[in-house]
């Protein structure tokens, strides 16, 4: 994948988180589309740290938009997809188990880090919070991963059913 078009998608999600995300609420609970977007792509594309690059950029971007706090939404988005980077290794990209697998570590990873770092900021939002929030984000979340997966995985393996080619 080239950078462009990592960085239109990136582009994209970050209007779409912004504007329009609301409209397509479950009960209230939302997907962190630049969080998925993290994690599909730091799990497949291992020659471009498509994740880390991309979640600084547009991490710092949301904190200067929509936070009171500047850097920790970046700074878990990038230690998010550090850690990714470093599970990939064990992982088989091509199987949807390890990429649920995945998506559920980096969400919790996310959401912890995202929550110790605004909470250093000053932020009074509890903990006990983020808790109660977490399960049906984090479902929300694996499903919008699942569909960016399908949709990727064809470009990233070309005979991907055909388990001797190679």
């Amino acid at each position: 994948m080239r950078y462009w078009k990592a960085a239109a998608a990136f582009l994209v999600a970050f209007l779409i988180q912004t504007s329009l995300l609301n409209i397509i609420s479950i009960k209230g609970y939302t997907p962190n589309l630049l969080l998925c977007l993290v994690v599909v792509f730091s799990f497949l594309y291992e020659d471009g740290l498509y994740g880390i690059i991309f979640g600084a950029v547009f991490g710092l971007l949301y904190d200067i938009c929509f936070s009171s706090v500047l850097g920790p939404t970046a700074l878990a988005l990038v230690a998010t997809s550090v850690v990714i980077l470093i599970v990939r290794e064990f992982a088989n990209i091509e199987n949807i188990v390890n990429m649920w697998i995945v998506a559920a570590v980096s969400l919790v990873i996310f959401y912890f880090v995202s929550w110790g770092l605004f909470h250093i900021g000053g932020n009074p939002e509890g903990f006990i919070y983020v808790l109660k929030r977490l399960p049906w984000t984090g479902l929300y979340s694996v499903a919008v991963i699942t569909a960016i997966y399908l949709v990727l995985i064809r470009k990233v393996t070309k005979h991907r059913k055909d388990r001797y080619f190679r």
